[in-house]
Parts: structure tokens; sequence; C-alpha cells
């Protein structure tokens, strides 16, 4: 390798690793919006207790209304359509 070539290589591998350092450093100080975090609280958001709530008093509905009388017991054979 000459000096020419050598000097070129250099300056090649410092551009390189400072486009990486900058696009890393830009990763990491630029905020972005998080789609699985919720902002402010409005009233139609729920936190996992209230979601719990909600899913329990439905199956509890379910099991103890009107779809009860239409699921098959373990000892009769689904009817047909």
């Amino acid at each position: 390798m000459t000096g020419r070539e050598g000097l070129l290589m250099f300056w090649l591998q410092l551009g390189t690793l400072i486009a990486i350092n900058a696009v890393v450093f830009a990763m990491l100080l630029i905020p972005t919006a998080n789609p699985h975090q919720h902002g402010g609280g409005s009233g139609e958001s729920h936190d996992v207790w209230q979601l719990i709530d909600d899913v329990e008093s439905q199956l509890e509905a379910e099991c103890t209304g009107h779809h009860r009388l239409h699921r098959s017991t373990p000892d009769e054979e689904p009817r047909a359509a």
C-alpha cells in the first residue's frame, strides 16, 4: 500500500466511525412516541386490574346469563345447525 492509499483508507474508516456514532447518538437522543404507552389518562383508558375485572365480569355474566342455556354439557353432543 502506498502512502496515498493508506491515507485514503484512514479517512474512509474515520468517516465511517463518525457516521455510525452519529446514527447511534441520534437514536438515543431523539425522542420517539411509544405506541404501547398511554400518554394522558382519558376516560377510555384502563389499567391492567380494570381490564382483568372487566374480563372476569363478562365471563361471570356468560356463565350465569342467557348463554349458559345454549352451552352443551360434557354428556351431551353438540347439535348440528
